[in-house]
């Protein structure tokens, strides 16, 4: 697994925008309050509209990911929603995912709310009112279509089996077990070890929940060593190879840090 310095020593073990395919059949009516769901779009800033990819569970947990590749920008964020009705809010941190590309202001991370309209099983279209660390207040639109592979049903026999990271495949391995257990290896770049859980959030939706903690890692990444993330994941399993992302933080050197995992399987 490729790895990089993102803001604070963070980490990006890579990066790639990995949209589940959406699934088809009748999807049954369900209130605007339903909070769970694959989201795909744009956030859009001063003119420029990224591409924004969601994962919201039922309770309101959101990992949201903006990237453009066009500049190597990405970021991620991370937190909680609700909603009334068809009325959207919520709060969220972020951070960018490489801090070769910061913020306009220069800044890495920053805080922020989310208001909008949400129609679930269809679509949400809200405004992220962000504060850098350095104080600047950005703010984005985001418009987003929902992804109906999210009401595939979860299972650990799903998600079980053997992967490598997208950017360069075959340096790594990522196994999780029919019982939900996690590790990692990357002998070949960074040394690091992990060990944690993938769990099943609710088994009617393909959204699930992991944790890992990092050890063994070698001079250059040592600040990784006990570091523990944790966030949401999913997997496409009608695709080869398997398709596995995770979009998750964890503290870093005491600043809260996004870690964008990209795995296929092998």
């Amino acid at each position: 697994m490729s790895l990089y310095k993102p803001t604070h020593r963070g980490l990006l073990l890579s990066l790639l925008l990995l949209l589940s395919s959406c699934g088809g059949g009748k999807m049954t009516p369900v209130s605007d309050s339903t909070l769970g769901g694959f989201w795909t779009g744009t956030l859009t800033v001063n003119g420029t509209a990224y591409t924004a990819y969601g994962m919201s569970t039922e309770t309101g947990e959101l990992a949201l990911l903006e990237t453009d590749t066009a500049s190597g920008f990405g970021a991620q964020y991370w937190g909680t929603i609700s909603a009334s009705t068809d009325q959207l809010s919520g709060s969220v941190s972020g951070a960018v995912l490489d801090q070769a590309f910061p913020y306009s202001d220069g800044s890495f991370r920053g805080t922020g709310t989310v208001s909008g309209t949400i129609h679930q099983r269809s679509s949400v279209t809200a405004t992220i009112a962000f504060t850098t660390s350095l104080g600047t207040a950005i703010s984005g639109q985001l418009s987003l279509t929902y992804d109906s592979s999210y009401e595939q049903p979860s299972s650990l026999t799903t998600i079980s089996g053997n992967y490598t990271n997208v950017k360069t495949p075959g340096t790594d391995v990522l196994s999780i077990t029919t019982a939900g257990d996690l590790t990692y290896t990357d002998p070949l770049t960074t040394q690091c070890m992990a060990t944690g859980t993938v769990t099943i959030i609710n088994a009617s939706y393909a959204a699930y929940a992991g944790e890992m903690t990092f050890s063994n890692c070698n001079n250059a990444y040592a600040y990784l060593n006990g570091v523990s993330i944790q966030g949401l994941g999913n997997v496409d399993p009608g695709t080869s190879p398997k398709p596995l992302l995770f979009l998750m933080h964890g503290m870093v050197a005491g600043i809260d840090t996004p870690f964008a995992l990209a795995f296929q399987g092998t």
